[in-house]
């Protein structure tokens, strides 16, 4: 059977989605929402998949013939979009981060259960070949232990940020700065890679955008997992290089994996070992975020269908959550923030 999606939000990365959606074997059709017209009509161009679009998500929401709902829309209406869909009967895959607050990703997770449906969170870069297959061989213990790892993003947003009348940065829409927003992927794929962190120290700093009400530009988090495992968080927003940039570097007992993946034109896996510098075989398009997004909807949907745990589960995306709000509460407090799991 092909399922029927509703599209919630029809901005810039919503092609994405409607890229995988295309190609995933689970999807039928898809019924697009977005109050802007212009954005919906380029959409529903672009996108056969698309059969009818509306301008107001309630009435996506109310179509019986909907199964899934995505939202793909700013990080202030996550929460009420999943639950109002969820509380309709519709499994959702709700763009990152789960929410701006525990309360918020609590009550979709409360919403899944009482209605028994799936709440699924978009956690892209877990599907990234070269992050897939350097998690392969640290588990594999083919490289030793790992024992520190020194993860980087730089992007520049200089504009939105800088915009109050726009939701990015912006305390009370998306919670907080650049770590809630851009070092949220980062984040979760230190959880997926080093499981979860006991502490956290965090600074998080208006660097080059002070406009009021906004979050953080630069934020810098160090984490540690314990039995000998630091990790070292560097993200940014206010960084006027020509383009997104991240570097991952993961040291082992036996070398240390270099992950390079975004710019496209680096080597996107290596070992390295004393003089030796070891490129290592992942397959990695020229474009790898738009790949990594089609191959975690086949996962999502999959999971669905076949009524089992995606790579990407809601589990992470809250633990995730919990640190990047550990790290605000270190910035606030000037001190280490101990996290009881338990």
């Amino acid at each position: 059977m092909k399922l029927t999606v509703g599209l919630i939000g029809c901005g810039e990365f919503a092609k994405l989605h409607l890229e995988g959606l295309v190609r995933c074997q689970h999807v039928g059709s898809v019924i697009a929402a977005d109050p802007d017209e212009a954005a919906l009509a380029a959409m529903h161009r672009r996108f056969g998949i698309i059969k009818r679009t509306e301008s107001d998500w309630r009435a996506v929401i109310e179509d019986e013939s909907v199964d899934v709902v995505e939202v793909v829309t700013p990080h202030d209406s996550h929460r009420e979009i999943s639950v109002a869909a969820l509380e309709a009967g519709k499994h959702v895959i709700c763009e990152k981060p789960i929410g701006r607050t525990l309360e918020e990703a609590d009550a979709m997770l409360a919403a899944a259960e009482a209605n028994a449906r799936r709440l699924l969170i978009s956690l892209p870069m877990l599907y990234y070949p070269a992050i897939v297959r350097a998690r392969e061989m640290m588990q594999s213990g083919e490289i030793g232990r790992p024992f520190l790892a020194d993860f980087g993003l730089w992007d520049d947003e200089f504009v939105r940020m800088s915009d109050p009348e726009h939701w990015k940065g912006s305390l009370e829409r998306a919670g907080g700065g650049v770590l809630i927003d851009g070092g949220y992927h980062p984040m979760y794929v230190l959880l997926h890679m080093f499981g979860r962190p006991r502490a956290v120290t965090a600074m998080c700093r208006s660097t080059l955008i002070a406009v009021e009400g906004k979050g953080e530009d630069t934020a810098l988090v160090a984490l540690d997992f314990g039995d000998g495992m630091l990790a070292n968080l560097t993200v940014t927003f206010a960084d006027h290089g020509e383009r997104y940039r991240a570097e991952r570097r993961v040291a082992c007992e036996q070398g240390v994996l270099l992950i390079r993946d975004m710019p496209e034109d680096e080597i996107p896996l290596a070992l390295l070992h004393g003089e030796d510098f070891s490129p290592i075989r992942v397959h990695n398009p020229l474009y790898v975020a738009p790949y990594a997004v089609e191959v975690m909807i086949d996962d999502l949907f999959g999971a669905i269908v076949e009524e089992r745990e995606p790579i990407a589960t809601a589990q992470l995306a809250y633990d995730t959550l919990r640190v990047v709000l550990a790290a605000y509460e270190s910035e606030r407090e000037g001190r280490r923030v101990e996290l009881d799991w338990e």
